[in-house]
């Protein structure tokens, strides 16, 4: 009996034990920022019972004993211990600890820890993008994103040029940008930046290859700010500046006169040609067309809040950008509403939903025709001389053929307007925890008209226009993109963790484009500048262009203890834009790392907080080319016969139907280190990426029987190299009051063609029927190809000892103060044999520095960038020292051109006829050293009292943009003659400067 009374007891003790296992739930956050934790373990102390918490920082644990310990850890946080509650619920914020600061990092199609990162991508928080005012965030991520050179002028809406560790493809260098997930052609500038929560950039291809076929020149990532639960909150923000650009010293009259009757004498001509009447007076051209300042505004209010089930966010913004001259500007609208809403604890749904809207006058460029413009000319002819048709009235030239640049900006008349909309509703269901499936629909729609009118005007023989024409071209592009994901995270036995992801995405996009324009306008009244106004030469084009991309996806991620990382992916692309058997094509990428810092042997030292190793491979594509390029097209042509025009066809577009892929390999090693209870941040890559079968038109033979304008076909016409190095050290520390932080970022690469296709060199950058630039198979791309200026003749008998072997002069039009140029070859004779390479567009180191101070409630933010070891062709230097062809000249020309032996070995003499070629010859005399180190930023904020202000967050700043700049180049801008194409950069053709900016801001929270 005793026997089953114990039996009995057994069975009871055990049912009350089952009885007593619960399901415990929760919310784990950061103490410092409030926000969820992704990635924390949540363990019953004494078990094997764990989870994780998810994305949103919530996790869920079954069959918890009700006296248990819970213990929540994750790396860089202070592990906790909570005694299980009867609530069942337990939500905890985790205090930073001393290790490593673990944030969250967006990579393509998830989300995973900073530290169990396994590629080279680089996040920069939206708080530091807002710093810098300006219409597309782009620019602000200068100098804080190591390995990324961006570059732009500073015209109102320019887009700046972005390449991410060097070139390897001729066919462009943007990089792809993803707002959301959603995949977007062209630039981010509809982007308000006060939106944007972080900017992450995929450097190397295993981070880029999971978008396969637009990651070969890396992928920028933008994810946008989301609501929270809690109470509402608002932000406003605004900002007013002015704009100012240096002045270049021109000649005046006096000067302008001196040099021009100088250059007709030094050529031994008895009477200088000089067109300007007696008494004519002096015009400052530069203060004629440009204005002293010009104005930038941006005024944004946000706010986010919502409750355990429905959160959102939303903003509407203004910004503009005035020019500098009376004409130009760019004004952008933005809204955006993002919300999710949590229908259980399974089911969860959102839409974000983006208008915009834009408007601008095309900015012209200007600056050369002020420059050069004959500073004794007026802007306006005699009254006496004055038409109806104010366009009549300017005055011409008298000493050249530069265009009256007044007169100019006056009839300029380029109206465009844009409305936008991106739309992104997506549905998340987690069947089972760590399980989420996830289905996204984006749509993106831009509809644009452009309407321009070129008036009638007759000014002269040679500046006229007699016919008024109108014009009107509408672009509309829609593109949609559905993505299809499964995540699937779960850590096994408290150390094997695993994070899966699958999926299909597919993406059309299309474009629709129509012009139409007439001449013959009977007058340049407002009333009348529309196409049907017209009579004469009426013309109508357009045409519509779709493309389709269909993917599948998948990547896994596995670490050991948080030590030992490998993750792989793989992605196939199938594309529209190529022939049929070469549609397809595959990216596979894997990577590895291995953190030092959490090996037993590392335990006992408080020296180094973090170290890791990381190397990556991955392949990834490039499909930048022409719709349809492997098609023969017909398309409409104008044909004259017999005087005679008559409307027939012709070949529209040459196809090659063996065009294939081009592929990027990607080679990434790299460190993480983090030194003196993470004070110290520092990491280093080395890389190397090579691509293959690169996309380019070709030119065709002649001989083919295409006509001259469709000589050109899309080939896979070689491969190209980047190989470079990265550095960045971060410092940041607090004493007292006093808080600091300090960033450096270096970074250098060489971009090496490996192989063209055919012999022929691509050549770039025209000059008096000449090229600047030279590629060739085997050399770095984008370097300049010429003669070398080697000194000034200062005497004939140093003309007379230049020769050949035989004694024949190498240069017989040569006079004392003319240029000498070098016969390398030694062959006797000066040709294109004696063409050498003279410098490189590229740099050999760029540069950033950021600081940031804090003293109580004042800060002070500070931003530089710059770049070293590049060189820069001044190509409109030439004329401004020599006034060639009449033009105007710098004001210390006189001073400094050679009038007698030994006052100039650099700047040649004047000269009228040029007969030298002083200045009309690719040569290294007009090439100079590009390097600067440029003040991006300056700003000094200050917070008011939080008793003064009652809770209200209230913070004013002052900022001064591209403050100074250190530089030896004498150009406007060695940032914007940077710009270019890669295989034609750094020739200085006189663009818009990018200007010094002033402005006053105010921050509320409230």
């Amino acid at each position: 009996m005793k026997k089953y009374l114990i039996f009995l007891l057994l069975i009871l003790s055990a049912s009350l034990v089952a009885q007593n296992k619960v399901a415990l739930t929760g919310t784990v956050i950061g103490a410092v920022d409030q926000e969820p934790l992704i990635g924390v373990t949540v363990m019953e102390k004494g078990t094997t019972n764990a989870t994780m918490t998810d994305i949103d920082g919530n996790y869920r644990l079954s069959n918890v004993s009700e006296n248990s310990v819970i213990v929540f850890s994750m790396i860089g946080f202070a592990t906790q211990e909570i005694k299980m509650n009867n609530s069942g619920v337990i939500n905890i914020s985790l205090e930073d600890d001393t290790k490593i600061l673990d944030d969250v990092v967006v990579i393509g199609y998830g989300v995973v820890k900073k530290s169990d990162l396994t590629s080279s991508i680089t996040t920069v928080k939206g708080e530091e993008l807002k710093s810098i005012t300006s219409g597309n965030a782009l620019y602000s991520l200068q100098g804080k994103a190591n390995g990324v050179q961006i570059a732009g002028d500073g015209g109102p809406g320019a887009t700046p040029r972005v390449i991410i560790r060097g070139v390897t493809t001729i066919n462009g260098s943007d990089p792809l940008y993803v707002v959301d997930g959603v995949p977007i052609a062209g630039n981010i500038n509809f982007l308000n930046q006060n939106d944007i929560q972080s900017i992450e950039v995929l450097k190397d291809a295993s981070a880029a290859a999971i978008y396969g076929t637009r990651g070969s020149n890396g992928v920028i990532m933008v994810t946008t700010k989301k609501g929270s639960a809690g109470k509402t909150k608002f932000q406003i923000d605004a900002a007013f500046g002015l704009q100012t650009l240096n002045k270049p010293n021109m000649a005046d009259a006096v000067t302008y006169e001196k040099v021009t009757k100088e250059r007709y004498l030094n050529d031994d001509y008895k009477e200088p040609i000089w067109n300007t009447p007696q008494g004519a007076g002096y015009t400052d051209w530069w203060d004629q067309t440009i204005n002293d300042f010009g104005y930038t505004q941006s005024y944004n209010l946000s706010f986010q809040g919502g409750t355990d089930k429905f959160v959102f966010s939303g903003s509407i913004g203004y910004f503009r950008q005035d020019s500098q001259y009376d004409v130009g500007y760019w004004e952008r609208i933005t809204g955006r509403f993002n919300t999710e809403y949590k229908f259980s604890e399974i089911v969860k749904a959102g839409v974000d939903f983006a208008p915009r809207y834009e408007n601008w006058d095309d900015t012209p460029n200007l600056f050369d025709a002020v420059m050069r413009m004959d500073p004794t000319t007026p802007v306006f002819k005699p009254e006496e001389e004055w038409t109806s048709n104010k366009f009549d009235n300017y005055a011409r030239s008298y000493n050249n053929q530069v265009w009256n640049p007044v007169a100019s900006l006056a009839r300029q008349n380029k109206h465009s307007r844009e409305y936008g909309l991106m739309m992104n509703p997506y549905v998340s269901i987690e069947p089972m925890k760590g399980l989420i499936a996830r289905s996204q629909f984006s749509v993106n729609a831009r509809f644009r008209v452009n309407d321009v009118f070129t008036p009638k005007f007759t000014i002269d023989l040679l500046e006229k226009n007699e016919l008024a024409k109108a014009e009107r071209k509408s672009n509309d592009w829609v593109d949609w993109t559905w993505t299809n994901t499964l995540n699937y995270m779960k850590t096994f036995d408290q150390k094997h963790n695993i994070n899966l992801m699958g999926g299909f995405t597919m993406e059309k996009q299309a474009e629709y484009w129509l012009t139409g324009s007439q001449e013959g306008i009977p007058n340049n009244l407002s009333d009348l500048q529309y196409v049907s106004a017209g009579t004469l030469n009426p013309k109508a084009s357009g045409t519509d262009v779709y493309n389709s991309l269909i993917s599948y996806l998948g990547r896994a991620m596995y670490n050991y203890d948080n030590r030992y990382y490998i993750t792989g992916s793989v992605r196939i692309d199938g594309s529209s834009k190529f022939p049929t058997g070469n549609k397809y094509a595959t990216f596979p990428a894997v990577s590895g790392a291995w953190r030092v810092s959490g090996e037993e042997f590392m335990k006992d030292q408080n020296i180094i907080s973090n170290l890791k190793i990381r190397a990556g491979w991955g392949q990834v594509g490039n499909q930048a080319i022409a719709s349809g390029a492997y098609l023969n097209l017909i398309g409409n042509a104008d044909y004259v016969l017999g005087g005679d025009r008559y409307i027939g066809t012709a070949i529209s577009q040459v196809g090659n139907p063996t065009l294939v892929w081009e592929t990027v390999e990607d080679v990434n090693l790299g460190v993480d280190m983090s030194f003196l209870n993470n004070r110290l941040d520092i990491t280093a890559d080395i890389y190397s990426k090579k691509s293959k079968d690169m996309l380019m038109p070709k030119p065709n033979l002649l001989i083919s029987g295409y006509p001259m304008w469709n000589a050109e076909m899309w080939t896979n016409i070689g491969s190209m190299e980047a190989k470079g190095w990265e550095f960045s050290a971060n410092w940041k520390d607090n004493v007292n009051d006093f808080n600091y932080e300090v960033g450096v970022n270096l970074s250098g690469v060489k971009n090496k063609a490996r192989k063209f296709v055919g012999d022929t060199p691509l050549l770039r950058g025209g000059f008096f029927n000449d090229y600047i630039i030279k590629n060739v198979a085997g050399e770095e791309i984008s370097r300049f190809y010429g003669f070398i200026a080697d000194g000034i003749f200062q005497n004939q008998t140093e003309i007379n000892s230049h020769t050949s072997n035989v004694g024949e002069k190498l240069q017989p039009e040569a006079k004392p103060g003319d240029i000498r140029f070098k016969d390398l070859n030694n062959d006797g004779k000066l040709d294109d044999n004696d063409k050498t390479y003279i410098g490189s567009a590229f740099p050999d180191l760029m540069v950033g520095l950021n600081i940031h101070l804090g003293y109580k409630n004042f800060d002070l933010i500070s931003n530089f960038y710059g770049t070293i070891g590049n060189d820069i062709y001044n190509s409109a230097m030439g004329g401004f020292y020599a006034g060639t062809e009449g033009q105007n000249i710098f004001a210390d020309a006189y001073d400094k051109a050679w009038r007698g032996e030994g006052t100039s070995n650099f700047y040649p003499r004047l000269s009228a006829n040029d007969k030298n070629l002083n200045f009309r010859r690719v040569s290294s005399f007009f090439v100079e050293d590009g390097s600067y180190f440029r003040c991006k930023l300056l700003q000094l904020g200050y917070t008011l009292p939080s008793k003064i202000t009652r809770g209200i967050g209230v913070r004013f700043s002052a900022s001064a943009q591209n403050l100074f700049t250190i530089t030896n180049y004498s150009g406007m801008d060695p940032e914007r003659a940077a710009l270019g194409g890669v295989l034609e950069a750094g020739i200085d053709n006189l663009g818009y400067p990018n200007p010094r900016t002033f402005l006053f801001g105010v921050n509320i929270n409230f």
